[in-house]
């Protein structure tokens, strides 16, 4: 990709993509206030669990700026209010793990107010670049599961539009194209939101990665007919137990790929990672009804209809091959394995 998904300006300004106008409009929205950008992590501006993760980071250091604050003590609960303002989507863990570690870095810094602000600055620049490097990592981990000539199913968007850069099945992809050369891509249009369609599909091509895509109902079919040799996605909060929670629809490409022999690999970085919460305490986000009544500003069925609109599900490990993540890869996720490499 040419363009990182955000990234901090040097006039304390805030670029990122909008990608809500991806495909046909590549523009940026630039901001040096955190409240515009909780509005971009709540309307999708920017989407995508590490992609949101470092926006909150980011948002944090414009808040800083914002606060006017004397003392530490002013500043500090500035960020609090702050860091509840940018909370706007329970489901992926990145956002709530960014707005913490911003939080517990400017309570263990020393010095002035504008020194703890430059501090700030500098861990919300430090959050993005562990991204690169964590997706990079993810890439490479992944290389001894992917073979040449290797066609590769996806789901929604984890590509560079879900990180900072290069994404992390995003990696898995491409890594192993800049290996091989030959490794394409099957892509599922992901309703409602269509992440699949209009950000994958648009990545890959970017790139001259060579990509088909499909509908949501259509895998199935491309499964029992031998088009992909495996299955690549992205995770929202991978817990203790090896559940993942992912955009709707994880969970039933993974049971059609168990049942065809496909393996399922999950691919995403260990700030994905919560050893913490009990499977039946995530939150899972449910979104507007019009997200699945409206396409392109259009009703396409009855303007009243009742609508069930979660945007992720949950997919157990007894259905996951192996969760690739920076540290390493977790063949058959179990409890005793993940917190070996996470504890």
């Amino acid at each position: 990709m040419m363009f990182r998904t955000i990234e901090w300006l040097e006039n304390g300004v805030v670029r990122l993509v909008d990608q809500t106008k991806l495909p046909l409009k590549v523009e940026f929205i630039e901001t040096s206030s955190h409240e515009r950008i909780a509005q971009a992590i709540k309307v999708m501006e920017i989407r995508g669990a590490p992609a949101i993760g470092a926006a909150a980071g980011m948002g944090m250091a414009l808040a800083a700026l914002e606060s006017n604050a004397q003392t530490k003590d002013e500043l500090i609960s500035y960020l609090e209010t702050a860091a509840q303002t940018l909370n706007t989507r329970p489901t992926a863990v990145n956002l709530t793990w960014a707005t913490r570690r911003m939080l517990g870095v400017a309570r263990a810094a020393a010095g002035d107010v504008q020194a703890i602000i430059q501090r700030l600055i500098e861990e919300a620049k430090e959050i993005a670049e562990e991204d690169v490097r964590m997706c990079r990592r993810i890439g490479e981990n992944a290389l001894p599961l992917i073979r040449p000539g290797f066609t590769i199913q996806t789901i929604c968007n984890a590509g560079s539009l879900a990180t900072v850069h290069l994404g992390t099945v995003g990696a898995v992809i491409r890594v192993a194209h800049e290996k091989y050369g030959d490794i394409k891509v099957y892509a599922a249009e992901t309703r409602p939101r269509q992440q699949g369609a209009r950000l994958t599909v648009f990545e890959m091509m970017e790139d001259n990665i060579d990509t088909t895509l499909i509908t949501d109902g259509m895998i199935g079919t491309v499964f029992r007919d031998g088009r992909v040799d495996c299955c690549v996605v992205g995770a929202d909060r991978i817990l203790k137990t090896g559940h993942v929670t992912n955009k709707i629809g994880t969970y039933t490409m993974a049971i059609t790929a168990k049942y065809h022999g496909v393996p399922f690999y999950v691919a995403a970085p260990t700030s994905t990672v919560d050893m913490e919460t009990n499977v039946e305490d995530v939150i899972i986000e449910e979104r507007s009804p019009d997200e699945v009544r409206i396409i392109n500003g259009e009703y396409i069925t009855v303007p009243t209809a009742k609508v069930y609109n979660p945007a992720f599900d949950i997919t157990p490990p007894e259905l996951i091959t192996a969760i690739i993540t920076d540290r390493g890869v977790v063949k058959n996720p179990t409890e005793e394995k993940m917190r070996k490499m996470f504890a």
